[in-house]
């Protein structure tokens, strides 16, 4: 799969995902929402779980992408460390003697990058802009999937500070639907994260 396809692909992911979260809030001719508390905080949780599964899936393919030599959609090529023979031996080449590729860990991304093409050049640029926030977005990643003692302090840590305000017990749905202080366009949280994956992805796929 070339990196634009993946690129592509991505988008229209998120796009079914966030329709998702939107047709969990339709509201009856009353007024009152048509699922409860819970069905919502559940689809929400979800969707953004399958958002960054979609983010995570973009970077593997974009990387099996360059190193199989294809190119951006600019029609530039990366330099390589290394010639694949396949997909297959591509992404056997990223797992290397581990289990899997860890894409929801941006250092170990960077690493990768590095050590298989020249720079790391266009994906290691990218991430390392991006690496407090893909940092955050695991941390809510590892809220969504598995909520412990853990996770919720990091959790609430995360949202005291996105947020601006002390928050104990945050849940996951009710952080990343929060209005977000920093965006301009006074969006979700949500909504600033979803922007920050599209635009790396997009700085991936189409490195010029």
């Amino acid at each position: 799969m070339s990196v634009v396809a993946a690129f592509t692909e991505f988008r229209a992911e998120v796009a079914i995902l966030q329709g998702f979260v939107a047709r969990a809030f339709t509201q009856d001719s009353g007024g009152a929402y048509l699922l409860s508390s819970q069905e919502r905080s559940f689809v929400v949780d979800s969707a953004f779980l399958r958002i960054f599964i979609a983010w995570e899936g973009f970077l593997e393919k974009a990387f099996i992408s360059y190193l199989l030599g294809n190119p951006s959609s600019s029609g530039k090529g990366a330099v390589r460390y290394v010639a694949p023979t396949s997909v297959q031996h591509a992404r056997d080449i990223l797992i290397g003697a581990q289990k899997y590729v860890d894409g929801a860990n941006p250092e170990i991304v960077r690493k990768l990058a590095r050590l298989y093409l020249a720079n790391g050049e266009p994906i290691e640029p990218v991430i390392s802009s991006l690496q407090a926030d893909l940092f955050d977005l695991k941390t809510v990643r590892n809220a969504a999937a598995h909520l412990t003692s853990t996770t919720g302090k990091l959790l609430d840590s995360l949202a005291s500070r996105r947020l601006g305000r002390v928050c104990t017990n945050i849940s996951v749905s009710d952080f990343i639907l929060s209005r977000d202080p920093t965006a301009g366009a006074g969006g979700s949280v949500l909504d600033s994260y979803i922007k920050i994956m599209d635009a790396g992805a997009y700085n991936i796929a189409n490195w010029a």
